[in-house]
This record gives structure tokens, sequence and C-alpha cells, in this order.
């Protein structure tokens, strides 16, 4: 019986350590342990922007604004504000996934109009590079009896502009600008004449 337990103790001595299963067993969870810290580096670390960070990445470069139809009725007639932009990566690593917010406020007083929200830039934009139009539209407006009525009634609009906020996956959100938007609705050009009052939604 002893000299069988000296001939396994043997055997096992001469196993050269790189053939043990206890060895390729530390190996594999060491492996699977660096690569999770990798995916972890790639997916949170590397992609989260300071606030400042989005700041300096993000420009407006081009805007253009105008009142959109929400609903239309027979007897009314409601519109809304929209924002199209386009934005430009002026940062050091490529923008996705930037997720815009607008808030259209009276230029007078301040108070809210109406918000929207989009999520944009899905495909990786790479520094320098310019973004395709970008179109956010608010919830609320102005309805009237028809559209034409509101263009007749422009005179007693109250501006509006709106504050464009933006923030990536794993950013803050941060203010990029303010603009106005334009006393126009599409599909309508100017009418002169008598007036038609139109009421805030």
């Amino acid at each position: 019986m002893s000299e069988n337990n000296e001939l396994f103790k043997a055997v096992a001595e001469k196993t050269p350590f790189y053939k043990r299963t206890k060895f390729w067993a530390s190996v594999f969870l060491f492996a699977i342990g660096l690569i999770l810290i990798l995916v972890f580096y790639r997916t949170v670390v590397q992609d989260t922007m300071t606030g400042k960070e989005v700041s300096e990445s993000i420009q407006i470069v081009w805007h253009d604004s105008i009142w959109v139809d929400k609903k239309a009725r027979p007897d009314e007639a409601t519109i809304v504000p929209s924002f199209t932009f386009k934005i430009k990566n002026t940062g050091q690593r490529p923008l996705q996934y930037v997720s815009f917010n607008c808030i259209f406020v009276f230029e007078e007083s301040g108070e809210n109009l109406t918000d929207g929200y989009v999520e944009a830039v899905k495909k990786p934009l790479p520094p320098g590079a310019v973004s395709e139009e970008i179109f956010v539209k608010g919830f609320y407006g102005y309805r009237a009896t028809s559209k034409p009525a509101f263009i007749k009634n422009i005179a007693n609009w109250k501006g509006v502009k709106v504050k464009v906020y933006a923030k990536t996956k794993n950013s803050g959100q941060v203010l990029l600008g303010i603009f106005p938007i334009q006393k126009k609705i599409e599909g309508i050009k100017v009418i002169y004449g008598s007036q038609e009052e139109g009421a805030q939604e």
C-alpha cells in the first residue's frame, strides 16, 4: 500500500504545472476577469462624458424653426413650435446616442409653453463631422379656426424661443443655446388684411 502511494506521489510531482487542471482553470478565470474589466472600461468609463466635455463637443451650426400642424379639424387648427438643427462634433472622440430636450418658452415672461424630446445621432459622428438634420417639435401650441387665421393675427403673437439641451448616454444634461422661433407656419404664406384671433391651447 505504501509503495502504491509513493508511486502516485512520484507521478504527480513529475506532472508539469502547465498540464495541471488547476493551472488552466486559474488562467481561464483570469482571462474572463480581464475581459469583463475591459468591457466595463469601454462601455462605462470610456463612454462617460462630463457635462463640460458634452458642452465642448456639441455645437449647433445650422438651425431653422417653423410652426407645424399638431391636429386639424374642420372647425379648428392647432399648431405647435418646431426646431430643426444640425450639430458639429467639436470634441476629440465620436458622438453617439445623443438626446436633445427642447424647452419652448415665451420671450418676455420666460414661462414654459411646451417641450419636445428626441434621441438622435444613432450612428457614431466622428470629430469634425456635421450631423444630418435633427427635428424636434413641441406637444402644445396655439389653436384657431384655421391656419390662415394665425397669420392674420400675427401681430398679436407672443414671441417664443427655444432652449436646447443635450445629453449623452452617460452624461448629465447641458444647455447648448437659446434660439428664437420664427413666426412662420408650414404651408402658409403671410396674409395681410382683417385679423382673426387665435387662442392659446
